[in-house]
């Protein structure tokens, strides 16, 4: 009675048996569970609970009884349409004979039934994810636990190995950019790597990834494809961008400059010219076409035409503007390019900048006051009769300028951040301050979102 009252309160179902299968008793759960009272189990044998005149087939309390030890396992029992957890516990007397077996139930179907959903879920997953064209993996904690059949072309046995393993180069990058995204549960984010693998194949691949839950755990699955062709035929555009804007000032006596171009991607959409008229006087301008990759670089190129054409008749930034509006929307169609467009007269130590798109640029003056300067005007190419704003500066040595894309508005149009840039006190080191931060993102998840250029002159 005492072991009756301490099994009451427990959910779940006690059995109690002798030796030769008949009920002692139940516990309260017990009772419900067969829908049976004390009076009705009292005697019977324990597979009688089940409408059965037999032991059931492999009866774990049979070989708990011979052993003498605990047994357990897992069963479906058809009669109530549950799957039951079982768990058999001799009681032995001081001789070693076993004087009654205690049973331990408990009702595992809905977790049993979740399994099966998961395992049918997993097949069906694994069935739609092997028909894919790309790679696919999923990582747990950097090891790939996942691994479709376009994937095992590129390495057989990747299940269990750290995905580091396969790009050594960028192991301490790939390990940030993964804690970020399942710190940040980050849907989707697309770097570029150079794999490995074991027989010293070396591709360029871009890996599309994206925070998941698998199996319970916080994981991280990644698309992957070859893009070795692609990145060969960007690396030579890059190149070519690079290479462009390597010239230096052309007045290098009149004015030193510094220039910052950073990508967000290999190629970029920004660009920036400077034209020496004559030994006074040079046109410049900087720019953002629209788009990326080789269609934007195709683009900078034939504006790079266009512009050349121009500063060969024109020397006024504001008619070089209009007439590059018209031009734009002749021959470069549906794409826009936002510019400022400036010249710097030595001889008459004035400054001209023009703006369309690019609307501000900065001023300082030799005492170290910093000014946002606007110039309005609309992007170029989106209206034929466009109308562009001028600002004429009259400037002094020790004087500086300084012109930019979008990509650098965060810093920028940021009164704190801006305030701490400019406490430097050369162009050089500013430009490498900037530099250093915009490195430190590109390994970020978040990375930089669009081409960062700079161009900064200092009057001498």
């Amino acid at each position: 009675m005492k072991l009756e009252r301490v099994l009451k309160g427990i959910s779940d179902i006690i059995g109690v048996y002798n030796p030769d299968n008949t009920v002692l008793f139940y516990n309260e759960a017990g009772y419900d569970f067969f829908k049976k009272s004390y009076e009705e189990v009292k005697g019977k044998k324990c597979y009688e609970m089940l409408n059965r005149n037999q032991n059931c087939p492999n009866c774990l309390c049979e070989k708990a009884i011979e052993t003498k030890q605990i047994t357990q396992g897992e069963k479906y029992i058809p009669e109530i349409n549950k799957y039951m957890e079982y768990r058999y516990n001799p009681v032995l007397d001081d001789s070693g004979k076993v004087i009654f077996v205690v049973e331990q139930l408990r009702d595992v179907t809905e977790k049993k039934s979740f399994e099966n959903i998961l395992k049918e879920s997993e097949e069906r997953y694994r069935q739609i994810v092997d028909i894919s064209p790309d790679a696919i993996i999923i990582t747990v904690g950097g090891e790939i636990v996942l691994a479709n059949k376009e994937a095992l072309k590129y390495q057989k046995n990747l299940i269990g190995k750290s995905a580091y393993k396969y790009s050594p180069d960028f192991a301490k990058t790939m390990n940030k950019k993964m804690k970020q995204i399942l710190k940040n549960k980050t849907k989707k984010t697309t770097f570029d790597y150079k794999a490995v693998f074991s027989d010293d194949t070396k591709i360029d691949i871009e890996v599309s990834s994206s925070y998941l839950l698998y199996k319970g755990k916080p994981a991280i699955l990644s698309i992957i494809r070859d893009i070795t062709e692609r990145k060969r035929e960007l690396n030579s555009a890059a190149k070519i961008q690079k290479e462009l804007l390597k010239k230096p000032f052309p007045l290098v006596n009149k004015a030193h400059m510094e220039s910052l171009y950073i990508p967000a991607k290999t190629v970029s959409g920004d660009f920036f010219y400077t034209h020496k008229v004559n030994e006074d006087l040079i046109i410049g301008i900087i720019g953002d076409v629209s788009g990326k990759g080789i269609t934007a670089a195709l683009n900078i190129s034939a504006f790079n035409v266009l512009f050349n054409e121009e500063v060969l008749i024109n020397n006024d930034p504001s008619k070089i503007v209009h007439s590059l509006n018209k031009k734009v929307a002749k021959y470069i169609g549906e794409r826009y390019i936002a510019v400022c467009c400036f010249s710097f007269d030595f001889r008459k130590n004035e400054s001209k900048i023009v703006g369309a798109g690019i609307n501000q640029f900065i001023y300082q003056n030799n005492k170290g006051n910093t000014e946002n300067r606007i110039v309005r005007g609309p992007f170029l190419g989106m209206f034929e009769d466009s109308e562009f704003d001028e600002k004429i500066i009259h400037f002094k040595s020790g004087d500086k300028f300084y012109f930019f894309t979008d990509g650098l508005d965060f810093i920028f149009d940021n009164e704190e951040i801006k305030e701490e840039y400019f406490k430097t006190i050369t162009i050089t080191e500013l430009k490498n301050n900037i530099k250093s931060s915009l490195k430190s993102m590109l390994t970020d998840v978040e990375g930089i979102k669009d081409d960062c250029t700079l161009l900064a002159l200092e009057i001498k």
